[in-house]
């Protein structure tokens, strides 16, 4: 079949969700159709192993891989992979993207501002979150040098500081602890966070897992500041030397600021044009077959942080639902029955596991809250970069 008759089943995003997605599809997709992988980013970035990378000189080089037709689907592929591409427009058959692939995607067509139309048979979104540099890739950056640039900015600015603040308890500012003090133990680290606990609601499953968290960290001497915050709005990076008081008055210093706080669903520019298909707290609105929830849409689904299945919003989760959703568009596209669909029936188990650098942490795997030992077995000793890499065909 030639190109140009091809149907396209456009994947937007090319990070957990997305990318599992589109190769589960490669496989089992007729010989009609095709995949059109879109990333925005000029490489596949593993963000699990971003925080390591913004400390540990070298180890930027693990969390960029290169993203192209070759390494994804592999040489001679009918599949297509547009990296450095952005979709800035869904319609009910199509979407448009920023730049000029009119070389790449037989069939698309070029508008009078340079952006590209894309026909689609079905599109899957796994549109993310955004959480800023470096557990994302920043949209600055637009290639894997300029990415790994910023990795050894970061390492240096750490390197340099003396008095680290950072400012969110969740994973993400705890895992970012652990990992500055395995490079620089003797660091002065506090961390402040607006929540009664570490990596936890405080009457969840994750009390156990918090409990350990914070006795490790004390342990290796971090000021850790519960139910507190700072009146004032800070971005990541170095400053000059500053004295803050928090909002319970209590003192404290800083020449370098991380901010870890939560992301937020990657929907804005689609709540923009499209407010039917995201609900009050930003996620995209799907049925339990992943469907956009939502008159006109049924040729998208959507997994991953941005859509609004049950459960926490984890990396493990996301390739899970990857098959699901490959499974029912390929459903679709055959005229399965219904009955046939695969569906996510309420929020998996609660699954957590928090590394404090390579040989620390805590974690519940559903019944049991574990510690040090079972963490880094399980994730802070390697990051998963080696399954990050293998994933790829080149």
């Amino acid at each position: 079949m030639s190109s140009s008759s091809l149907q396209n089943v456009v994947v937007v995003g090319a990070a957990a969700s997305g990318l599992t997605t589109a190769q589960s599809l490669a496989k089992s997709l007729p010989d009609t159709h095709r995949v059109v992988l879109i990333e925005a980013n000029p490489v596949a970035y593993w963000s699990i192993a971003a925080l390591r990378g913004s400390v540990l000189p070298g180890f930027e080089d693990q969390v960029v891989h290169k993203l192209s037709t070759k390494t994804v689907f592999g040489a001679g592929s009918r599949h297509i992979v547009l990296t450095g591409t952005r979709v800035v427009e869904l319609g009910s058959d199509h979407v448009v993207v920023s730049r000029d692939v009119t070389s790449e995607v037989s069939g698309s067509t070029l508008d009078v501002e340079g952006r590209t139309k894309i026909l689609l048979d079905r599109a899957v979104l796994g549109l993310g979150s955004d959480y800023g540099f470096p557990t994302r890739a920043a949209t600055t950056d637009k290639s894997a040098d300029d990415i790994k640039s910023h990795f050894v900015k970061m390492q240096n600015d750490i390197k340099n500081a003396q008095d680290i603040l950072v400012i969110g308890g969740g994973p993400t500012g705890v895992e970012f602890v652990g990992e500055v003090l395995d490079v620089h133990p003797n660091k002065k680290i506090t961390l402040l966070t607006r929540g009664g606990a570490l990596a936890s609601t405080g009457d969840d499953a994750f009390v156990g897992m918090s409990k350990k968290l914070l006795s490790q960290l004390q342990a290796k001497g971090v000021r850790v500041i519960l139910d507190d915050s700072i009146p004032k709005d800070l971005t990541t990076g170095p400053i000059d030397p500053t004295s803050f008081t928090t909002k319970k008055g209590v003192e404290l210093t800083a020449d370098y600021v991380m901010v870890a706080l939560g992301g937020r669903p990657n929907t804005e520019w689609v709540k923009s044009s499209h407010p039917e298909l995201v609900d009050s707290k930003g996620y995209l609105k799907v049925t339990d077959a992943f469907v956009l929830d939502a008159p006109g849409w049924e040729r998208y689904y959507s997994l991953g942080d941005a859509a609004n299945t049950p459960g926490l919003k984890t990396n493990y989760i996301a390739t899970q639902h990857a098959s699901l959703v490959a499974h029912n568009v390929v459903a679709a596209i055959k005229g399965t029955s219904a009955d046939k669909l695969k569906r996510v029936n309420g929020a998996p188990g609660a699954l957590m596991v928090v590394p404090i650098g390579k040989g620390g942490g805590a974690g519940y795997l559903g019944f049991a809250t574990v510690g040090s030992w079972i963490t880094s077995f399980a994730k802070g000793k390697t990051l998963f970069v080696s399954k990050f890499h293998g994933s790829f065909k080149a």
